[in-house]
């Protein structure tokens, strides 16, 4: 496989997983917006933080995205 493949291949995998997050974040926010007053506390502090890791990981594949679109401009 040559790099400019394994770019390709790379950068679909990582839009996949960026807008897997997307959908993620949207579900959780849904949640929350649809129960927060009727969920346990701790279950809602449980769907926040994985709203926050959701959202860290969402950044960090659109951060890989970018630098791996530059690779590419560059072969």
């Amino acid at each position: 496989m040559s790099k400019l493949d394994r770019l390709k291949a790379e950068i679909a995998f990582h839009e996949k997983m960026f807008f897997s997050s997307v959908a993620a974040m949207l579900a959780l926010i849904a949640w929350l917006s649809a129960s927060y007053t009727a969920g346990p506390a701790w279950l809602l502090f449980l769907a926040v933080l994985g709203l926050l890791g959701v959202s860290v990981f969402g950044v960090d594949q659109y951060r890989r995205i970018k630098k791996l679109l530059v690779e590419l401009e560059e072969c």
